[in-house]
């Protein structure tokens, strides 16, 4: 840290130097909350279509979180919007059309899912439907997002298609953490939809893994600079111990899956494993992409535009956050609990 300072001319104590970086580890604290208690959300949506008599019973087991799931996305927009308008700009100019897939899904999954508790009969199966619509919006808007970001944004016909694997990697692996939600939740003696969903589990781990190593594989050979920062000496030993502990996770997940209608801990594993590893993905971005939020055109402090603005939120970011997280954490405090 002493050397980017120096390279860029600050102290390490200057609030110019220290105040992006406060702000972009709480940006990506939002992004792994979101990704993880958005995740399940958006995961069982996905499942819908397949789910037979058990539909209503599993948009049901979302009611407690549904509203509350809804804070993450746009809290980190706006607070990325705030912080980085530079970034911002550049970013939204680059990834207009994957941006209104995502706005267009949070605006038609909210909307169906409000209506759906005041209908019935083929108008509650109709808004079921346009629930699931949204949500895979969202969800291919994101995958967009990241496989875009993956390829440093290159357009060429080859690069579209990756990215369009990536998305639909995306898709399954928000399943997958919906199927892993449901099996962690829903106790094997309520019915069958916990067999179900290990059925689900099983059929979206491996193309999941494959996308996310396959995204990860394209960061570093889309970039350059993020392929040496990986294989140097001194960072090899651990960056691939990363990935080795990503596959084991996939690995331990498939095999738990066999055994998880045996006790309600076994059922726990697989969603406590899945989550460290969308820790590790997000950590993984943001060793590589660190310093810059562009690759190679804006990084942390050239992203800002006022002093002042920054120094305004993070005394907000300084206050809301630890209030923020003890109320989540007493919110969502039974997430993890069977339902009696």
């Amino acid at each position: 840290m002493t050397e980017l300072a120096n390279l860029l001319g600050l102290s390490i104590y200057d609030p110019v130097f220290w105040m992006p970086l406060a702000c972009m580890a709480a940006f990506f604290l939002l992004v792994l909350m979101g990704a993880i208690l958005d995740g399940f959300d958006l995961g069982v949506a996905l499942l819908l279509p397949f789910a037979g008599e058990h539909r209503d019973r599993m948009v049901g087991l979302l009611g407690p979180w549904r509203n509350v799931n809804e804070f993450w996305l746009l809290l980190g927009v706006v607070f990325f919007m705030a912080v980085f308008p530079k970034a911002w700009a550049f970013i939204f100019g680059v990834l207009y059309w994957p941006m209104i897939a995502i706005a267009l899904g949070v605006l038609l999954r909210n909307i169906a899912y409000e209506f759906r508790l005041r209908s019935a009969g083929w108008l509650r199966r109709c808004w079921t439907t346009l629930f699931f619509t949204g949500s895979l919006s969202m969800v291919l808007g994101q995958g967009w997002v990241l496989g875009k970001f993956a390829v440093n944004f290159q357009d060429e016909p080859g690069y579209e298609l990756f990215v369009l694997f990536i998305a639909l990697s995306v898709v399954a692996l928000y399943a997958l953490l919906g199927a892993l939600w449901l099996v962690m939740r829903v106790s094997a003696s309520q019915g069958s939809l916990q067999e179900m969903a290990i059925k689900w589990a099983r059929r979206t781990t491996r193309l999941g893994a494959t996308g996310l190593f396959a995204l990860m594989a394209a960061l570093g050979f889309s970039n350059t600079g993020i392929f040496y920062k990986w294989a140097l000496f001194d960072t090899l030993g651990i960056v691939l111990p990363g990935w080795l502990l990503m596959l084991s996770l996939f690995v331990m997940i498939e095999i738990l899956l066999r055994h998880a209608h045996k006790n309600d801990w076994l059922g726990r594993l697989p969603f406590i494993l899945l989550l460290l590893v969308i820790v590790l993905v997000v950590a993984g971005f943001a060793y590589s992409y660190f310093p810059f939020l562009v690759y190679d055109e804006l990084s942390l402090w050239d992203s800002i535009d006022s002093v002042t603005t920054m120094r305004l939120l993070v005394g907000c970011m300084a206050f809301v956050l630890p209030v923020m997280l003890v109320y989540f954490s007493w919110v969502y405090g039974d997430i993890f609990d069977k339902l009696r």
